[in-house]
């Protein structure tokens, strides 16, 4: 066995030597290893039960038999079957050196793997509605697409990050409405405010106003009716916005004037927002113009006998025609689109300007329905369009008082969370420059702010994205920051230690195969163990849409690499023998692009010092 210089060559050989095996007992079918669940099963493992039918044997006597033809040495430092599976022990030495000698040759993209040229993607993300500042809602779809489009290209794939920002929609006539009879001529420079912050007030300011109709109509009337009824129907506040949505769409010059300065302010605010958290996209798309393409396309769908009409004029789709119940209005009946009528035309463009093999969209889990509908829908008129599709579902973020209500102004803020998360930050700094912690009585106030907003960032963006994103979760600003929990700051904290030691020590580390051998402690091959696993969670991340694996092997890579490390008189790193020194510097430097990497891909940027 030659010089195995990739993990990619060590999977292929073991593949290779799997497959052999198989060949002999009169198997011709791939088996995958896996990772065991526990490491004292081995590095990989694999099951043999789908085997006990075609070869008519007990599975403990297959993986026996199959175990007894894997060569032993060299590759493999033991082989051994176990109630059904074969279990893998590598060769040290040689899995410390594909790993470590991987790591030094490609640096952050090591964990990349066997990466080949990948697919198309298309990954809509933010996409927020500009009569609102971003809130932690917006922040959690933000760090989701971030990080997912940051695992796609990692991998490979050609990805175009796209933000649809709903700025049309009754919604946004709201607070246009607000600003008409409230707004007294203000604009965010004359009032001080951030553009996205002064038209939320005024959002905010219309439904209070509302709410106050609404309750005095219901008393006044005893009528039952909910308020979306009261709004559509008797609401005056609510045929003025109604009214204003109807000029917009005809083309009234002072209505689209007043429209156009509103969304101005509100996507400078945007902007600002999106610089701080690292989002970037590579097309904004806005409904207002996209919305009239798909008017088009439900045109053509009446036109084709695929929809209908109904007596008050609106185009519906009986649903029963794509396996559900009911109908679904397209186009309502004063001829003004909604939400549906502009995602079908938007979906249609991009797949005839990108050609993509995947159309991604991350919006949260009250759309599950819309979504298995719309792509139903695009089936219908332009089929296999919505077999592309995938909606990247994810859950609520509650706040400890409960659930975010933007209407009520009962939300917290991206800028506001951000701002907090830094001052937190920038206090357990300066708590750490009291007790004398390394450069820190040295640090300028600009440099305490650069540091202060990296931790504030990785610590939020670590604590969001270590759910799995279909996941609900309480969001705990000063559990984030923890710079000793499962957070981000702990893991930049361990990149910091690295670099530290790297410093220390006078030497740039390098890779050197015969330092490779005296890295013999289970501890070290514990550390080993963990960077072998990168690649594959890399590619369980991708395949499954999930940054939360990468989060969380993230940080047991930084605890695994910490219990070596704080073991000092066990484990001196810098104060051994030179070549010892040297062996173990070169671990921990990696350890450090490792721990780097996983955080890039999380939109994580990190530190040379804390």
């Amino acid at each position: 066995m030659g010089e195995i210089k990739t993990v990619h060559e060590l999977w292929a050989l073991v593949r290779t030597a799997i497959r052999k095996a198989l060949e002999e007992i009169g198997v011709d079918q791939p088996v995958e290893p896996i990772r065991p669940p526990d490491p004292a099963m081995g590095h990989l493992g694999f099951p043999v039960f789908s085997l006990a039918r075609t070869l008519r044997r007990p599975p403990d006597d297959i993986a026996r038999d199959v175990a007894a033809r894997l060569p032993k040495g060299g590759l493999f430092q033991a082989v051994v079957p176990f109630k059904g599976y074969v279990n893998l022990f590598l060769d040290h030495g040689v899995l410390a050196a594909a790993v470590l000698g991987e790591i030094y040759r490609k640096r952050e993209r090591f964990a990349a793997g066997g990466a080949v040229a990948g697919q198309t993607a298309v990954v809509e993300y933010s996409s927020p509605n500009t009569n609102k500042p971003l809130h932690l809602g917006h922040v959690r779809n933000n760090l989701l697409g971030l990080s997912v489009t940051n695992l796609l290209a990692y991998y490979g794939n050609d990805v175009s990050r796209v933000n649809l920002v709903n700025d049309r929609g009754v919604h946004i006539c709201k607070t246009m409405l607000a600003y008409r009879m409230w707004g007294d001529g203000a604009t965010p420079e004359s009032t001080g405010r951030k553009g996205d912050h002064f038209v939320g007030d005024l959002y905010v300011r219309f439904e209070r106003e509302f709410k106050k109709e609404f309750d005095a109509w219901r008393t006044a009337t005893g009528s039952a009716l909910e308020e979306d009824e009261y709004f559509n129907g008797h609401s005056p506040l609510g045929q003025s916005a109604r009214e204003l949505l109807r000029a917009w769409e005809s083309g009234d010059a002072e209505t689209v004037d007043l429209w156009t300065r509103m969304n101005r302010w509100v996507l400078a605010g945007f902007e600002a927002t999106y610089a701080r958290m690292g989002c970037v996209f590579d097309l904004m798309q806005f409904e207002s113009d996209t919305y009239k393409l798909g008017k088009a396309m439900v045109a053509e769908g009446l036109d084709r006998g695929l929809f209908g009409r109904r007596d008050d004029g609106a185009v519906v789709l009986d649903l029963t025609q794509v396996g559900l119940t009911g109908d679904k209005v397209l186009l309502r009946s004063d001829g003004t689109s909604l939400y549906m009528t502009q995602d079908i035309g938007t979906a249609a463009w991009r797949v005839d300007h990108f050609r993509p093999d995947r159309l991604i969209y991350v919006v949260g889990d009250e759309q599950n329905y819309h979504f298995s509908v719309l792509f139903k829908v695009l089936d219908m008129l332009r089929p296999g369009i919505g077999k592309r599709c995938f909606h990247l579902s994810y859950g609520m973020v509650r706040l400890p008082e409960g659930k975010m209500k933007s209407r009520e102004g009962k939300v917290v803020d991206a800028d506001d969370l951000m701002d907090e998360l830094k001052s937190l930050a920038v206090d357990e700094l300066r708590k750490r420059a009291g007790e004398g912690r390394e450069h820190h009585e040295k640090m300028s106030a600009d440099e305490l702010d650069v540091r202060a907003e990296r931790i504030a960032q990785a610590a939020l963006k670590f604590f969001v994205l270590r759910f799995t994103p279909r996941k609900s979760f309480e969001y705990d600003p000063k559990q984030s920051i923890d710079f000793n929990g499962q957070t981000g700051p702990y893991c930049l904290y361990t990149v910091a230690r690295t670099r530290s030691l790297v410093r220390k020590s006078g030497w740039v580390p390098e890779f050197d195969p015969e330092l490779v051998g005296l890295l013999q402690d289970e501890q070290e091959k514990d550390v080993v163990r963990r960077l072998f696993d990168f690649s594959d969670v890399v590619e369980r991340s991708v395949e499954s849409l999930d940054p939360s694996k990468v989060a969380e092997y993230t940080y047991d890579l930084a605890a695994t690499f910490a219990r070596m490390f704080t073991d000092r008189n066990r484990y001196p790193i810098l104060g051994c023998e030179e070549k010892l020194t040297r062996a173990r510097l070169m671990l921990a430097d990696a350890v450090g692009t490792a721990v780097r990497s996983g955080l890039a891909l999380l939109g994580i940027e990190t530190l040379e010092e804390m």
